[in-house]
């Protein structure tokens, strides 16, 4: 039973709601006429996964119509996977292989539009055995499916079935989605050509990396076993005498400490530079490779977590600038010997050490009046700044030093609103990456010249959406898609939530509901 107050509340909340949706379907339609008449079809694309019926039939002949239009679609990385695989469709109905092509290539294919691609390839395929003409555009198609990230593994598995192509092989093992048992039939075939790729790749088991190991004797193809992180364990108990297969088991996070410890005293630089970013490599390897006569090797250790706090001390002297400038960047190194860092004679040293965690801000105050900019900029960067060294940085004419309290959420909105009219893009482009600033600073930089400037200033927290509706003109062909995709985005689940609204308000009105609510607050009450 409906009261009357209940019918006086729900009017205004109806005529709200009614002008909300009028509102939304009056934006939604001037998207779709801006992007029905853009120069290029890519806005189009954008709202095409948010559009349904007679609406997608008019996307679709925009984009569809020229095939210069397919083929620049097929190619773009910002191309939605829907559009994508419409565009496959499209390509094996009409056997077009360019447009196939990049359609392969591109990373954001659709795994069911692979799928088709590959029916059409078979097609194609037997179509040039009967004619006895050339096969190079299909086995290329081939290849580009097998190493797609994207493909279904049973799509992989029939190519890898009906295929004696070295290349097309090649591309099965360098595609990243190869499940394990695929591997596994690869280096059963003993294709040598094939072994050091399926060493490489981090899917191949234990099973499979012993199974290449027995094969072959090429140095490369052990060598990467050896560095797998599936690499069988008896295979890491010995030093064997190829240098790239020690500098593998070097870097093996597996290898027994004694093993590392014989390897940071090999004659190969390189083998001890690879011992010395090890993780397991003993504390008493560290201490003998942090005198090592290679410079790389004592670059290496500095830059580690784990460094004693004597290792740290011997460090602190060395005489190369870079050790010193990766300790002092490096957590490991502790407090006492920041404030020695702090003075030392290089000024990449001292900015290093206003980017340590944990640089005491007695230190940080010191820094900011660095004579070197590039350090004062260092500071600039922190995230925590007392009062007094953000109030000093802020008069810095630098250009570095600016773009680094340009992005400071500390920096007062008034200062924000000043550097956002700098000369230098940079200094602007930092102050539109502060996320703390406000819409009135964030408003008059809608119109930057730079394209990606106009995007970053699009998807800052701070604007609200009519400022973004109003930025729908946008003239750059990549930067329109991105805001119009994000437009159509919020257009399509505000009608969502609408729809929902409705038929909650729907179902609230009904009689039956009125019955059902009357009948449970009697049952409560009772």
């Amino acid at each position: 039973m409906t009261t009357p107050a209940r019918h006086a509340d729900s009017q205004p909340r109806a005529a709200d709601a009614a002008r909300a949706g009028a509102r939304l379907r009056r934006h939604w339609r001037e998207l779709m006429r801006l992007a029905l008449d853009a120069p290029d079809a890519l806005a189009c694309a954008m709202l095409y996964p948010h559009a349904g019926g007679a609406e997608r039939k008019r996307l679709e002949a925009r984009m569809f119509n020229a095939r210069s239009e397919r083929l620049a679609l097929a190619a773009c990385p910002h191309t939605p996977s829907a559009v994508l695989g419409r565009l496959c469709t499209l390509a094996a109905a009409d056997a077009d292989g360019t447009l196939a092509t990049r359609l392969a290539r591109n990373a954001a294919t659709p795994a069911d539009g692979l799928q088709t691609l590959a029916v059409s390839l078979a097609v194609s395929l037997a179509a040039s055995l009967e004619a006895a003409t050339p096969q190079q555009n299909a086995q290329r198609l081939a290849q580009l499916i097998a190493r797609h990230p994207l493909a279904p593994p049973a799509l992989l598995e029939k190519i890898a079935a009906h295929t004696d192509s070295i290349e097309t092989l090649r591309s099965l093992c360098e595609n990243v989605g190869v499940q394990a048992d695929l591997l596994a039939q690869l280096a059963g075939r003993g294709i040598a050509p094939l072994q050091r790729l399926l060493a490489i790749h981090f899917a191949t088991d234990a099973r499979t990396l012993h199974q290449l190991w027995q094969s072959t004797r090429e140095s490369a193809v052990r060598a990467q076993v050896l560095r797998h992180r599936a690499c069988p364990n008896e295979l890491l108990r010995t030093v064997p005498a190829s240098g790239s297969e020690r500098r593998s088991l070097a870097s093996n996070v597996r290898t027994a400490g004694e093993i590392l410890t014989a390897l940071a005293r090999d004659d190969d630089a390189v083998v001890r530079r690879a011992a010395a970013t090890n993780p397991a490599t003993p504390a008493g390897a560290l201490i003998l490779l942090c005198f090592d006569a290679d410079t790389l090797v004592r670059r290496a250790v500095a830059v580690r977590d784990d460094l004693p706090l004597k290792v740290v001390e011997w460090l602190a002297g060395d005489s190369d600038v870079w050790v010193r400038s990766s300790l002092a960047r490096n957590r490991a190194c502790p407090r006492s010997w920041l404030d020695r860092l702090a003075r030392d004679r290089e000024a990449d040293v001292r900015r290093s050490v206003t980017r340590h965690p944990a640089c005491p801000m007695p230190l940080v105050t010191l820094l900011a009046g660095d004579e070197v900019a590039w350090v004062r900029a260092g500071v600039a960067l922190r995230d925590e700044l007392p009062g007094p060294v953000l109030h000093r940085l802020l008069q810095d004419t630098d250009i570095d030093v600016l773009a680094g309290v340009a992005r400071h959420r500390g920096t007062p909105q008034a200062t924000l609103a000043r550097l956002a009219q700098h000369p230098s893009p940079d200094v602007r482009r930092a102050v539109i990456l502060n996320r703390h600033a406000q819409r009135r600073v964030l408003l008059p930089l809608r119109d930057e010249p730079y394209p990606l400037h106009r995007v970053l200033v699009f998807m800052h927290p701070g604007l609200t959406d009519s400022d973004r509706w109003r930025m729908r003109f946008e003239p750059d062909m990549e930067a329109r898609a991105r805001m119009v995709g994000h437009l159509a985005g919020t257009l399509a689940a505000a009608r969502e939530r609408e729809r929902h609204e409705q038929r909650a308000a729907d179902g609230a009105a009904s009689p039956e509901a009125d019955t059902h609510q009357l009948t449970t607050t009697v049952e409560e009450a009772g």
